[in-house]
This record gives C-alpha cells, structure tokens and sequence, in this order.
C-alpha cells in the first residue's frame, strides 16, 4: 500500500486566496473569545504625548528582549511611533480599568489622555505607567504594514515592574474581566 503526498491531498492555495474573506462581523464576534491582556501603547515626539489600549501585544524574543504590538493605522498613535520610533507598553492591572477606558477612545483628546495616572519615563523618554503591572520601554526596531495595522517590534531597552501581586486586567466577551482563582471556577 503507498501513502499519498499529504501536500497533494489539500485544497490548491491558489483557489483557497480566491474565495471570499470571513465576514468583518464574523470575525469580530469570534474575536471576542479570545481573551487578551490589556495594555496602553504611549509614546511621544518630544511634542506631543499619545496612546491606545491594545491587546494585540505579545512576546517576540527573549534575545534580543522584544515584543511586538499591532497599532491601526488610521490613530493618532501609530504616526507619532512611526515618526519617533519609540513606544512603551504597560501592561494594566484590574484598577486599571478606567485608564483602559480612557486610552480606548471613551475620554478625551490625545494631549488630556496623560493627566489621569501618574506618568515616568525611563530610557526612550516613552510614557511609562508609574503602576502598571509591568512597563515596557522600547525602540521600535522594525514596523510592518498590514491591511489597517502596523506590526511595531519593540526592542525592549528598560522594563519597570510593580512590586505588588496585582490581578491582570483582561479583555474578552466585550469586556473588560480579569482572572479567577481556579477553585472559583464553575465546573
């Protein structure tokens, strides 16, 4: 008996690009289930400060220390970080949820987003959460463009982390939630 080329037995690629894309609302309700960690991308000119929530930000490497992050492109933040090519990502605890709030488009403009919380900076002169469960200081070493969103890798050059045992804030199911103990889990 011979065993057929498992390659040869999937669909052409050719014909799979050229059927039609998951509906955006589709994907949007299938987002929703995964849950991600809620973070602020800040960053700054020397002029002007600005930032997003995200949780499009994960772990690249551990040598060289970078992440990435992924910045729609039609924000206010993404041309700041292409221009200066420095951002930082603070990663919020559960008392953060109104500064989630803030930065994701529910308070004011760009220049007012910073008068909430207390703001340092450390290496890349990058706004950098004072009591943010983790805050990541980075040069953006690459962008990459894709469809709506620039992937920036952060090549992280200092990390501030908060000495407390905070729970993490987290979004899924269209809200902000954070972490259960797993005895507090229903079965």
């Amino acid at each position: 008996m011979t065993t057929a080329d498992p390659i040869a037995l999937l669909p052409p690629l050719q014909a799979l690009r050229r059927t039609a894309c998951l509906p955006p609302s589709d994907f949007r309700l299938a987002m929703r289930r995964l849950a991600g960690a809620v973070c602020i991308v800040a960053t700054t000119d020397g002029q002007r400060l600005t930032g997003l929530t995200a949780t499009a930000v994960t772990s690249l490497s551990a040598e060289p220390a970078r992440l990435l992050a992924c910045i729609n492109l039609k924000g206010s933040t993404f041309r700041v970080v292409a221009d200066s090519r420095r951002m930082s990502v603070n990663l919020l605890a559960q008392a953060h949820t109104g500064l989630a709030q803030r930065f994701g488009g529910a308070g004011p403009g760009a220049g007012e987003l910073f008068e909430t919380g207390r703001w340092d900076t450390l290496a890349t002169g990058a706004p950098i959460l004072r009591d943010a469960l983790v805050g990541f200081d980075c040069v953006v070493d690459e962008m990459m463009v894709a469809h709506s969103h620039a992937v920036m890798i952060g090549e992280i050059k200092a990390v501030q982390m908060h000495p407390g045992n905070q729970p993490p804030l987290l979004y899924a199911e269209g809200r902000y939630t954070t972490l259960a103990p797993q005895g507090d889990i229903p079965t």
